[in-house]
């Protein structure tokens, strides 16, 4: 065969994987959408308004702890050893979730501790499962993205599949047992989730590393520092004010937007699993110029063409089958349900900007841009409260995400334009051929 018949066969070999890895990656995709809407449309219908707020407030925290893990561990994993040897990138990966462990310990530690202070209702109750059950939480979401990173998503739908039935089977034995309360229902999904990221060990054919954890952290500070300070300007500075907002209103004004999030459910899961899918593919290919440009234009198209479609529909929907889904929330839910969408639009159309300066190590200019959401959130969503109750606190934080976009865009192609390179690409061992990491897939 001719070098150049060998080459192109190589570049078909090359894009049947990444072909295939994106198939998983929809699979998985559509497997953890489905569980996590069938969870909290069963939540939303069997709890009370102050047990769904209390649910709410319990997966908040959750969520600002999972964005704080993917930014502080997977993230620095996927920029720096998406393209490492098999070697390298396994020890990474044992020593990232040893770090995972260490975090979800700390983490449940203080979050149980803050359930002391609110014994005797839901919320206490609910905070101190959620200590409990923690580093399973944050070990399952973490296997997620070892897989995916490492290139067998296939893994990661199969986690996720089996996470799904078991936690939904839990789910629905508390409510047939006329035993549901926001503990019980976090009880399921949490004691799930433990189950699943024991699976995980076996899948990957070895168990996190505690003890290395910590250096293998330490070492990521030149990237860590600035995802770190980004994580708590975005995720972070919303997840307060929501936590905000229930002090200062209510925990039901809380249940009123995590129902309207519960809508677009589909659509923030897909923002995360198009970006942990696109991240270490980039981050393996380090696109430039024209090229790099064209590809964050296709990812924030492809995500804001869903925003809109999905969007339209659950506007347009009719109140009897909002009341089918949430029960009593759809109420609150339909209130603040076009102030969200505003903001998750917003959110789409600077994704894939945001996503490539992420997989090109750009760490230091994402966080100058993000840093300005975190004044935002809390001066534009608590403004809003004050002025018109969770519908003016949801269109308040959806404020914050459009003044962002623009900027994003602007940084990236000035970047990509010069053609500069990142100094947290820090070079790893790679495999001699990309061929072979592009190929088939591997099994799961």
């Amino acid at each position: 065969m001719s070098l150049r018949a060998r080459l192109r066969a190589a570049r078909g070999r090359g894009l049947r994987g990444v072909l295939g890895r994106a198939g998983w990656n929809l699979a998985d995709q559509a497997v953890s959408s489905a569980t996590n809407l069938l969870l909290s449309v069963l939540a939303a219908r069997a709890l009370s308004v102050d047990g769904f707020g209390a649910f709410s407030v319990a997966f908040t925290i959750y969520s600002f702890l999972i964005a704080g893990g993917r930014a502080m561990i997977s993230r620095p994993l996927a920029v720096r050893y998406a393209s490492a040897g098999p070697e390298q990138y396994r020890a990474a990966a044992q020593s990232a979730t040893g770090a995972t462990v260490l975090l979800g310990i700390a983490a449940g530690v203080v979050v149980a501790a803050a359930g002391l202070f609110f014994l005797g209702g839901p919320l206490g109750t609910s905070l101190l499962w959620m200590g409990a059950l923690m580093p399973g939480l944050l070990l399952q979401d973490m296997w997620r993205m070892v897989f995916i990173t490492e290139g067998r998503p296939r893994a990661a739908f199969v986690n996720d599949s089996v996470w799904g039935v078991v936690q939904v089977g839990l789910v629905a034995a508390f409510i047939a047992l006329d035993r549901q309360s926001a503990a019980t229902l976090l009880i399921a999904w949490g004691g799930a989730a433990l189950l699943v990221s024991l699976l995980g060990i076996v899948q990957f054919r070895g168990r996190p590393t505690v003890r290395t954890a910590i250096g293998w952290v330490a070492a990521q500070r030149d990237l860590l520092k600035y995802y770190l300070a980004s994580f708590i300007a975005v995720m972070g500075a919303s997840q307060l004010t929501l936590l905000l907002i229930a002090a200062l209103g209510s925990p039901a004004d809380v249940g009123a937007l995590r129902a309207a999030q519960v809508v677009l459910g589909p659509l923030n899961l897909l923002t995360f699993a198009l970006q942990a899918f696109a991240i270490p593919e980039i981050a393996r290919r380090r696109p430039g110029g024209r090229r790099a440009l064209q590809t964050a234009m296709v990812l924030s198209g492809v995500l804001l063409l869903a925003n809109v479609v999905w969007g339209v529909v659950a506007v347009a929907l009719p109140d009897a089958a909002g009341v089918f889904l949430l029960g009593d929330t759809w109420t609150s839910a339909e209130a603040v349900l076009p102030a969200t969408l505003v903001g998750v639009v917003a959110s789409a159309v600077g994704f894939g900007a945001n996503t490539l300066l992420v997989a090109r190590g750009f760490a230091k200019e994402t966080f100058r841009i993000n840093a300005m959401l975190a004044p935002g959130f809390f001066v534009f969503g608590l403004t809003g409260l004050q002025l018109a109750g969770a519908p003016g606190a949801a269109l308040g934080l959806s404020l914050a995400q459009v003044v962002v976009s623009p900027a994003l865009w602007w940084r990236a192609i000035v970047l990509m334009r010069r053609g500069t390179d990142s100094p947290g690409e820090r070079p790893v061992d790679r495999p001699s051929s990309g061929a072979e990491r592009d190929g088939a897939l591997d099994p799961a």
